[in-house]
């Protein structure tokens, strides 16, 4: 076998064996949570009454931590399963995919007043729809999460022109920004740079690099501090 093959080989096969580490580790801790958050539950439905406010609000939040947890487990299950199977690409009106998206996050998107521009027309492009579809969520709750004008003054612009070879899906907001200096950083797995936000560790946009790339595509963000963040999914033309 040439080198190269042999690399490639050998490469494959760590990245099953990485997938399979991944799944027996998260089918082995979701066990003992779900033991922790059935205690829990039960000490906090039968004996909160003999503990002070303060042993209370300890039980809290190590409920709100378990529940944290299950959220992270589930995510890395999502994002192993979806990028561990081929792709299944078929001709998709990409309005379907934005519409979905946007319907998806529809509560988040009236409570915050978000004006929402979407081009009356979309291209049809050969994806696997879901994939493609958790690609564009994972922008639309970036741009949802990153942005502290008032309700009513928060925009988000879809669009998709041809660039090249290639169609341009960008999705832009006028939120915070991000620093130049770390905007690489944040398809980093795990990173995320504004931890004051909460929520999960940052799989989104690392889910929807991947995700772009397996299509033969790219992800890339133009952004400055104050001046909302431009991200451009770039779909390989059929």
């Amino acid at each position: 076998m040439l080198p190269w093959k042999e690399a490639a080989t050998t490469e494959r096969r760590a990245r099953k064996e990485l997938i399979r580490l991944f799944r027996v580790q998260s089918h082995d801790l979701k066990s003992p949570l779900f033991v922790i958050q059935g205690f829990m539950e039960l000490v906090l439905s039968d004996y909160a009454d003999k503990l002070d406010e303060e042993g209370q609000d300890f039980l809290r939040r190590i409920r709100g931590s378990a529940d944290q947890m299950k959220r992270v487990l589930e995510d890395v299950s999502h994002i192993v399963k979806l990028l561990s199977r081929p792709n299944a690409a078929r001709p998709t009106p990409l309005r379907e995919l934005v519409e979905e998206a946007l319907l998806k996050y529809n509560f988040q998107l009236e409570e915050g007043g978000v004006q929402v521009d979407l081009p009356p027309e979309l291209p049809t492009v050969s994806v696997d729809a879901e994939k493609m579809r958790e690609a564009i969520c994972a922008l639309i709750s970036n741009a949802l999460a990153f942005n502290d004008r008032p309700k009513g003054e928060r925009t988000i612009a879809i669009d998709c022109l041809p660039d090249g070879s290639n169609y341009r899906l960008s999705v832009r907001d006028n939120g915070i920004g991000i620093d130049p200096r770390y905007a690489h950083q944040v398809f980093d797995l795990g990173m995320k740079l504004d931890k004051s936000r909460g929520g999960g560790p940052g799989y989104g946009l690392y889910l929807a690099k991947r995700i772009a790339e397996s299509h033969g595509g790219s992800l890339g963000v133009e952004t400055a501090l104050d001046q909302g963040s431009t991200f451009s999914l770039m779909i390989p033309r059929s």
